[in-house]
């Protein structure tokens, strides 16, 4: 059910740089060599032998930041690198999509980063080595991610595949025991920073023997499986990778109705699908996400429109309603190849428009932003300001060929957000 809440979009002030000395020697080196005060030199010595004035200072730096500062003395690797400071800073910076760093971008052979706060079109860093240089000769064949862990799984020569649950930002990983009973369908990462040190693994597997979807919940907190007692008969509901929001695990489809499964207690819960266009068999829902502790689709009611709907789900569960209503034909005169007839024929396939919405942004100021896949390119379209900004180049010869060209689309892209989260 969609209700018709909609609304349609169609002097500099110089930063202040805060240095901290970073170690008691340095700043007494700098007392022989500097003109400073005495009262500042003892305001930087306090600072900097106090743990508690240090602490309160990383508590606002970013992990990455945190990670070099580790470097400049013992006093501060022991600080950042302790389990009680890493837990503060992982809840107090509770993450959420409004502090995406970046979108990983994984179509076999190719697994890359894209950062989001880039001034300048950048190429796409390959994270592939860093995924796969302690696994031999397995290649990545999935991945999920969850306020800034990845769920990654390796598959061998043999088939067999193994599930590991890394923070990029650390460098950390572990390894996820499956019982070789469960036949693999999904692993959906689940975790709330804000709630608990512990993250979920919702597993998705196929009963053969009953040909039916069966749910399970891993916990790293006890290390061990429970098995949920409900299942689903339409084996191919979870064929795209769930969303965990407000305590559950959710997975939309393009023809069944929508499911949530609560991580808790395993058990489903009832949430609204939205409606199957007049005409259609099924829906064209080109993104599901959360953002900004909501939940959110993009939906093209037809196949040859240029624009798209984004909805919102309310909190109580009650319905989808539209949030922002995106025209893009402004696009098709930036980038001409859009609508390119020789490559995009519509009478052959009926896409006429060549792009895809990757994944949708928003932050605690309420600004909206869609990241866009183009034939060729990667740009983000702010939807309050009309505004459109290239991000990246797509190299055409790194895919296979499919209807739309050099592109990506939602089911490719993954946000990430940085934390020092234990794994």
């Amino acid at each position: 059910m969609v209700s018709g809440d909609c609304t349609s979009f169609g002097g500099a002030i110089a930063p202040i740089r805060l240095t901290v000395t970073h170690s008691r020697s340095y700043i007494k080196q700098l007392n022989h060599h500097l003109p400073v005060s005495s009262e500042i030199s003892s305001s930087s010595e306090q600072i900097a032998g106090s743990e508690d004035l240090l602490t309160e200072i990383f508590l606002r730096l970013p992990p990455k930041s945190l990670l070099r500062f580790q470097c400049v003395s013992k006093h501060w690797l022991s600080l950042i690198s302790s389990a009680h400071f890493r837990r503060l800073h992982t809840r107090r910076n509770a993450t959420s999509s409004a502090s995406t760093v970046g979108v990983f971008l994984c179509r076999h052979p190719n697994y890359d980063f894209l950062a989001l706060n880039d001034e300048r079109i950048s190429e796409m860093v390959r994270i592939y080595d860093r995924l796969s240089d302690s696994r031999g000769s397995r290649v990545v064949c999935s991945i999920n991610s969850c306020n800034g862990l990845l769920c990654v799984g390796f598959k061998s020569d043999d088939a067999k595949t193994d599930f590991y649950i890394c923070n990029l930002t650390t460098g950390h990983q572990r390894y996820i025991p499956v019982p070789e009973t469960m036949l693999v369908k999904s692993m959906n990462l689940a975790f709330d920073p804000k709630i608990s040190d512990d993250y979920y693994v919702v597993c998705v597997w196929l009963s053969v023997s009953e040909n039916r979807l069966q749910f399970s919940v891993y916990s790293s907190g006890s290390g061990i499986w429970r098995h949920s007692n409900e299942h689903c008969n339409k084996v191919d509901l979870c064929s795209y990778g769930g969303v965990f929001w407000k305590g559950a695990v959710h997975w939309f489809s393009q023809t069944s109705p929508f499911l949530c499964l609560q991580v808790d207690n395993c058990v489903f819960k009832s949430m609204p699908s939205t409606d199957i266009p007049q005409g259609q068999w099924y829906r064209n829902i080109e993104y599901f996400g959360e953002s900004c502790g909501c939940l959110h689709l993009i939906e093209i009611h037809k196949p040859q429109d240029i624009q798209f709907d984004v909805l919102e789900l309310k909190s109580d569960y009650s319905c989808w309603f539209v949030k922002y209503r995106v025209n893009l034909e402004f696009l098709t005169n930036l980038y001409p190849i859009m609508v390119n007839q020789e490559v995009y024929p519509p009478e052959d396939y009926n896409f006429p428009y060549a792009f895809s919405t990757l994944c949708f942004l928003t932050d605690e100021e309420d600004r909206a932003r869609v990241l866009i896949s183009l034939p060729g390119t990667i740009v983000v379209f702010d939807i309050h300001n009309g505004t459109v900004k290239e991000l990246a180049d797509i190299q055409p010869h790194s895919f296979r060929n499919f209807i739309g060209g050099a592109r990506y689309d939602c089911f490719d892209a993954y946000k990430h957000v940085e934390t020092l989260a234990f794994v």
